[in-house]
């Protein structure tokens, strides 16, 4: 069976794939400070930033449908956020005349615009490298040890969840074929509850399997990779760019959603 959850188009080989992972995740989170170091309200930069976000697009070879996607799963959360801004100034009272109406509403278009441009930065930084790839990055960074073999493992259970919740949802189909119609929570339950009976044996089955051949927390498939004098010039670039963009508008840095 075949999945794919973060790292779909991972495989995929890009001028991006090809950069080593911690320049990747640097150049991510520097990207997501200074765009959210923009002030509120402040618009005009985004068309910068966009024309940005457009380039490392194109160059990752990322479609843009599967970007679009992750775009719209987190939208409500999004929408509802810049909403809910002009909308506690109008209960609170603070909405007085029309400039302020109009600052009110900037604000929440702005408030998308940051929301958005970090979805498609970390989709993008997810999309052009495998996960262990860029765990083995955060761990390099000094991430903590015990969280880096955490988050492994549960990428890895993940698909031991999902092979066994296809599988039971395969055999309830042959014995059910059709659409439910009596006693359809009863059925749903206890398909949820095998599943998950399922994948604790089994992955304590793979647990034992890997404590017997060695394991200790280190995964061996990790590569010892250097960071290569490209990788330094992508950063550079790519950061001065942004701190053009950020310091030609206002000149200062204050942090604000």
């Amino acid at each position: 069976m075949k999945h794919s959850f973060l790292d779909k188009y991972g495989h995929l080989n890009s001028p991006l794939h090809r950069i080593d992972a911690r320049i990747k995740l640097l150049s991510a989170f520097a990207f997501i400070l200074i765009i959210v170091s923009e002030p509120r309200g402040v618009l005009f930069p985004f068309i910068y930033y966009s024309m940005v976000i457009a380039v490392l697009v194109r160059v990752s070879n990322v479609p843009g449908r599967f970007i679009l996607s992750r775009c719209l799963i987190v939208s409500p959360f999004i929408l509802l956020a810049a909403v809910f801004y002009p909308l506690s100034s109008m209960i609170t009272g603070d909405f007085g005349g029309l400039p302020a109406y109009q600052a009110e509403y900037r604000i929440a278009l702005s408030i998308i615009l940051k929301a958005f441009s970090a979805v498609i930065i970390l989709t993008l930084l997810v999309s052009t490298d495998k996960f262990h790839n860029l765990l083995q990055g955060l761990r390099k960074l000094r991430m903590p040890r015990l969280l880096g073999i955490i988050s492994a493992l549960m990428y890895r259970y993940i698909f031991i969840l999902t092979d066994e919740a296809l599988k039971t949802r395969m055999a309830r189909e042959s014995r059910t074929p059709g659409k439910l119609n009596i006693n359809k929570f009863k059925v749903y339950g206890n398909q949820s509850a095998m599943i998950f009976i399922r994948s604790m044996d089994r992955s304590q089955i793979i647990y034992n399997s890997m404590l017997s051949k060695g394991f200790t927390g280190e995964f061996p498939g990790m590569q010892k990779t250097a960071i290569s004098g490209r990788d330094v010039a992508f950063f550079i670039f790519f950061i001065s760019i942004l701190l053009v963009i950020r310091l030609t508008n206002t000149g200062q840095f204050c942090f604000n959603i």
